[in-house]
């Protein structure tokens, strides 16, 4: 069950800061002048980097122990692992590196929105397999 607590509570991280970034981050993007843009933007994604590089990490090893222990019934953790990785690298990361327009931000907004709700669903999907007493021998 170690394992599965450590899951959730690197999802549940991983959501809170999604939501933070959905409702208060992003959007205050457009507040930011042209002239100190790019500067403000390199500064959040080395920062970021820190709030969501650790518990990213600690989320793959648990998902990889899960899925080595009992694939059949992690499955799901590592399709929704899968899934935010996917959305990070095929969408968040592309609409970061070209944010210029009013656009671009939108992209980003719906990419990290759909990441976020990936995020809450492995929290939901592990909280409730850690509840219901799902067997895990390390």
């Amino acid at each position: 069950m170690l394992w599965l607590l450590v899951h959730l509570v690197t999802t549940a991280v991983l959501a809170g800061v999604g939501w933070v970034v959905q409702v208060v981050v992003y959007p205050a993007f457009a507040l930011v002048g042209a002239g100190e843009w790019p500067e403000y933007h390199r500064r959040h994604v080395v920062r970021i980097g820190w709030v969501v590089g650790p518990p990213w990490l600690v989320q793959g090893v648990s998902v990889g122990m899960l899925l080595l222990a009992s694939p059949w019934e992690f499955a799901l953790l590592g399709v929704l692992a899968a899934a935010g990785v996917a959305l990070t690298v095929l969408a968040a990361v592309p609409a970061h590196e070209r944010l210029d327009t009013d656009r671009d931000l939108r992209i980003l907004l719906r990419a990290n929105l759909l990441r976020s709700l990936v995020w809450s669903a492995a929290t939901v999907v592990s909280a409730v397999q850690l509840a219901s007493g799902l067997p895990f021998t390390p």
